[in-house]
């Protein structure tokens, strides 16, 4: 979710991370971060139902101090709270709020207004939804806005149909309600309807973000998160079998793959070959784990993402924060899901030392700016999740996605 601005050849840049500061896995520290976290998010809410931007959000710009989206506004941080409380921690539930965000929202769009998960209204609505199934009319609401984003050319999580996917899985997951079904259904299939071979046998979609027509690889935008969530409504694709969607998705990701040693990372893009080498949730090996950890297991996708995790782990913490999409807690998933699909107890080792740097990395943000980050995927209350799965490893399902 930044702007494309070229990195240093190689397959990472060491600059964007930092040497493991935490200290060792202290269990009770990580109850007392979340208890801190989520008393700093009660106080710091406004009147009017929003929190304070923070600086590195654009709380710096004039007129642009409120956010109401799921990825840096006041949904995400009401998610975050939700998600905390359903893990039994001591979190008040602000879903009533949604349905007045969702109208702030439309009244004063963080930037524009979209309709998307992370950066719209299918990432207000859907937790309403989800906290008040019987609200026929909510429910309608954002059925409409689900159709309307049937064939979007993003193609991917923040502004197209992979995040308004996840979505309808969750909620249905949930609900059992036919109609998530059916939008389940219909958005997988749109997907898959736009997933192409290239002359070279790789599998791509091509994602108009950020002002870009490329062909992703990461999480957030490309090939592994579309090809995670695809995975995710293999009941409404007869047409495609696991197999299929996993052969593809890994012959892809091995054809762009940049090899260090043991390590795999990608580039951005099939089509930046020489920018932007990153190793965060969005873009890089992080997300490439986290979105196929539970696919069927595979020899060669075993091999790739066991390959991507060493990767992750030699990079290192990222200087950017502890959040979800291109911080700690989101590289800290990656091991969470290693973890999950290996039972080997180092990735939860590894997970836990990163869980502690995120936890340190928090109070010298908060202690500087004088506030917290109150949001989902880019602050604290990503963190907070993260932590939670941590002390119990075993309800680890990704926050904003599976989680709402």
């Amino acid at each position: 979710m930044s702007e494309d601005v070229p990195d240093p050849e190689g397959v990472f840049d060491p600059e964007r991370h930092q040497p493991l500061a935490g200290g060792p896995w202290d269990a009770a520290l990580a109850r007392t971060a979340i208890d801190e976290i989520v008393a700093d998010f009660v106080t710091s809410r406004r009147a009017d139902g929003s929190w304070p931007t923070h600086l590195l959000d654009g709380g710096e710009l004039p007129g642009n101090e409120r956010h109401w989206t799921s990825y840096f506004g006041a949904a995400g941080a009401v998610s975050s709270l939700r998600i905390l409380r359903a893990a039994g921690y001591d979190a008040p539930d602000l879903s009533s709020s949604l349905v007045e965000i969702a109208d702030a929202y439309r009244k004063e769009p963080d930037r524009e207004l979209e309709t998307g998960l992370q950066m719209g209204e299918i990432g207000i609505l859907a937790p309403a939804v989800l906290a008040d199934p019987s609200d026929r009319p909510l429910g309608d609401r954002l059925e409409r806005a689900m159709e309307g984003i049937l064939g979007h050319p993003a193609r991917e999580i923040t502004s197209g149909e992979t995040g308004a996917l996840h979505a309808a899985l969750t909620l249905f997951r949930a609900t059992a309600d036919p109609r998530w079904q059916r939008q389940s259904e219909r958005l997988a299939r749109s997907l898959v309807q736009s997933w192409e071979e290239r002359a070279n046998g790789h599998w791509h979609w091509t994602s108009h973000v950020f002002g870009f027509q490329r062909s992703y690889y990461g999480a957030c935008h490309g090939v592994a998160g579309n090809g995670g969530a695809l995975l995710r409504a293999l009941e409404f694709l007869p047409e495609l079998d696991a197999e299929t969607i996993v052969r593809r998705v890994a012959r892809t990701l091995l054809g762009g793959a940049l090899e260090e040693g043991e390590g795999l990372n990608w580039p951005v893009s099939e089509d930046a070959l020489g920018t932007r080498r990153l190793v965060q949730w969005c873009h890089g090996a992080p997300g490439v784990v986290t979105a196929l950890a539970k696919a069927p297991p595979m020899q060669e996708l075993d091999c790739l993402l066991l390959r991507a995790g060493e990767f992750v782990w030699k990079a290192g913490p990222l200087r950017k924060g502890p959040g979800l999409c291109h911080g700690t807690a989101g590289n800290g998933y990656a091991f969470l899901g290693l973890a999950q699909r290996t039972g080997e107890a180092r990735w939860l080792d590894r997970a836990r030392v990163f869980a502690m740097h995120g936890v340190r990395q928090r109070r010298r943000a908060r202690a500087r700016y004088g506030q917290g980050r109150f949001t989902l995927w880019s602050g604290d209350g990503g963190l907070a999740v993260f932590l939670s799965h941590c002390l119990e490893p075993e309800r680890t399902a990704f926050p904003g996605l599976e989680l709402l």
